[in-house]
């Protein structure tokens, strides 16, 4: 009876006081400075959405998350919280009277332990290291009420609420909701469900209790006698350590270029679009897979946003189980530009007014005195020679002696001093390379050859009629022909130019190119500089280019040859991508195409395909209606040439090809 008489006086005093408020000295901080000074254990590296891509751990005490808004956690999580630890939360101020009561009246009677701490008075012992966190004495209780008095005075019940989900314990070193959540269920507070929550819950009662016990009280909770589901679930999760799965290794090297600066100490945001870069990745990992047994080990991959100049995708490398040297960035490793160089010889030419696109040069053999009595002996990938050809066919097939024969046009000095405007770093006097600096005798990065393509669209080095011409050349399928045939891997259902490379003994495979938005560069070969085993630009590099590409462009459905057509209508050139609403996709101009001997001839058709048909537009044949346009058509193949055209509703000529059946 003395016990009790004692814990109903405690409990007035305690009534009578606890509004007398505490001192200026005694104040809390507010929920904008708690938060803020919040620290996770994981310091968090987002992309440019805020997405993570990887994170590391600085604290090793304790596993903390970055801080979880309200708005951010299931409604089945808070609904059993309160539930469980404040059922009367948002009609108090603070303090449960009621509870607290009966509280210390059944522990006095019935010798429970059951608290009455309201979650606003939990969560005083969580950020004032002066209140015990177990109370266990009458003068704590006291400090603990007065002060959650207090802090419901000064904040709301939304960030009492927030604060405790991320300041709470829950099992181990897990601390706040973000950490366990990850740590359990791998997901984010979000999309917890109902039993996930209530394990959850019933955890904060007693965060080190086995998973038999976890499981009963999350049934308890839920109000269920059918509970195996739950009771399953605990053990599984419990019987075991908590896992919070790092991201895959996405970002294998950071790199200051694409870091963003923020406010935030705990997150490093970066100009990263995760999509593609996990796509590029991927791509590459596969690409590495596939190509395993002929020596092909490592690769790297970038890619600038033309608008804003922003590196959106940085693989440095593989990563980790597919790279044996996963800190290395390819990126910024110096290798041999084999071809890629190329434009640049072609953009020199024509900016100095030497030539044009249309120009013809002799691909034949020559020798060039390269002195002490040396002769140099340029020939093509295939070892052949084309006769004559347009500057727009030598480049977009890679020809190798018109280039060098444009070179000499040139003079190597000219070429060289370009390079160094465009941005590439060490490179020596041209007489160091000779004749062989058109062919990319020159040793770059990816770095610096993809911000060199990227000028070709905007930037000031070579005029905007040359600008124009170069991607004319590089976007065309048809100046492709003689080295990668018609519809390679190369062309894509958008407007994109693009140039591969192979340098000596197939040592470094490349494919750069942009389109209107992007700019992607692409380097496959081994870190340890050993040559990789019939694997040339197009077979290693390309492939990783063009998923690349499509990634960024899904949904577009422009047409290669649309934008190879269209000249520049701005003098600065900035607007070489003005692009048709229409236009025939296949068959290419001046194409030609055979008949296959295995198939009989009537069984033989042709596809005719249509970007982006508009209503009504329709399709000539030999000046002739064939039909009305569609994505696709399927022709009867016979012998001849023809001309297809394709007309507006209005009869306009929107685009027209020719082509001949042999």
């Amino acid at each position: 009876m003395r016990k009790l008489l004692l814990t109903l006086s405690f409990v007035l005093v305690i009534f009578s006081n606890a509004h007398a408020g505490i001192s200026k000295k005694e104040e809390f901080q507010t929920f904008s400075e708690i938060k803020n000074a919040y620290v996770p254990s994981d310091v968090m590296i987002v992309d440019r959405y805020g997405r993570d891509l990887e994170r590391f751990r600085n604290n090793k005490t304790e596993r903390s998350l970055p801080w979880v808004s309200l708005n951010e956690v299931s409604y089945a999580f808070k609904t059993l919280l309160l539930k469980s630890e404040d059922k009367n939360f948002y009609e108090h101020a603070g303090v449960d009277w009621k509870a607290l009561m009966k509280a210390g009246f059944d522990h006095l009677t019935k010798n429970t332990r059951r608290g009455a701490s309201t979650l606003s008075m939990q969560l005083v012992g969580l950020i004032d290291s002066n209140v015990s966190r177990h109370r266990r004495t009458f003068s704590d209780k006291y400090d603990q009420v007065k002060k959650a008095l207090y802090l419901e005075e000064h904040w709301s019940k939304e960030e009492i609420l927030e604060a405790y989900i991320n300041l709470t314990a829950f099992r181990g070193e897990l601390l706040g909701l973000g950490s366990a959540s990850f740590g359990y269920f791998n997901k984010s507070p979000g999309t917890l469900t109902l039993e996930e929550s209530s394990l959850l819950v019933a955890l904060l009662r007693s965060p080190n209790a086995d998973a038999e016990l976890v499981g009963k009280r999350a049934c308890q909770l839920l109000e269920t006698t059918s509970c195996l589901n739950v009771q399953d679930l605990a053990m599984k999760i419990f019987s075991n350590g908590y896992e919070i799965k790092r991201e895959r290794n996405y970002l294998s090297v950071i790199d200051k270029s694409f870091l963003k600066k923020n406010g935030n100490k705990n997150i490093i945001q970066t100009t990263i679009d995760k999509t593609i870069q996990n796509k590029a990745v991927e791509s590459l990992q596969e690409q590495i897979r596939f190509y395993k047994e002929q020596n092909v080990n490592d690769g790297a991959i970038l890619v600038l946003d033309n608008q804003t100049g922003e590196v959106v995708t940085y693989v440095p490398n593989a990563g980790v189980g597919f790279s044996k040297s996963p800190g290395v960035d390819g990126v910024r490793s110096r290798r041999q530009a084999g071809s890629t160089l190329k434009p640049f010889v072609y953009a020199t030419a024509i900016d100095l007014n030497l030539i044009d696109q249309n120009s013809l040069i002799d691909d034949s053999p020559v020798d060039i005195s390269v002195g002490n009595g040396s002769i140099y002996y340029p020939k093509n990938y295939d070892d052949s020679f084309k006769g004559l050809v347009t500057a727009a066919e030598a480049l977009g097939s890679s020809l190798n002696v018109p280039a060098v024969k444009t070179l000499q046009l040139v003079g190597g000095e000219k070429v060289v001093a370009r390079l160094k405007k465009l941005g590439f770093r060490r490179v020596r006097e041209s007489s160091y390379y000779g004749p062989s600096l058109a062919l990319g005798s020159v040793d770059i990065t990816l770095w610096d050859l993809t911000h060199a393509y990227q000028k070709l669209i905007k930037d000031k080095v070579f005029s905007a009629k040359t600008r124009t011409e170069i991607f004319q050349m590089l976007s065309r399928d048809e100046n492709r022909r003689f080295t990668f045939g018609t519809g390679s891997i190369l062309q894509l259902p958008f407007p994109a130019a693009v140039k591969t490379g192979t340098s000596k003994d197939m040592r470094d495979n490349w494919c750069v190119g942009f389109s209107e938005r992007y700019t992607v560069g692409v380097w496959v070969g081994n870190f340890n500089g050993k040559a990789m085993w019939n694997v040339s630009g197009v077979t290693g590099a390309a492939p990783l280019w063009r998923a690349v590409m499509m990634e960024l462009h899904k949904g577009s459905t422009e047409s290669v040859r649309t934008l190879a057509r269209v000249e520049a209508v701005r003098t600065n050139g900035t607007e070489i991508f003005k692009k048709n609403i229409s236009s025939i996709r296949y068959p290419v101009n001046q194409e030609v195409v055979g008949f296959d001997s295995e198939i009989p001839q009537h069984l033989q058709k042709m596809p005719f395909e249509i970007s982006n048909p508009q209503s009504g537009s329709k399709l000539f044949l030999n000046e002739k209606f064939y039909a009305e346009a569609s994505e696709l058509a399927m022709w009867p193949v016979e012998r001849g040439q023809y001309h297809l055209a394709l007309y507006s509703a209005d009869q306009k000529l929107i685009d027209e090809v020719r082509f001949e059946v042999r």
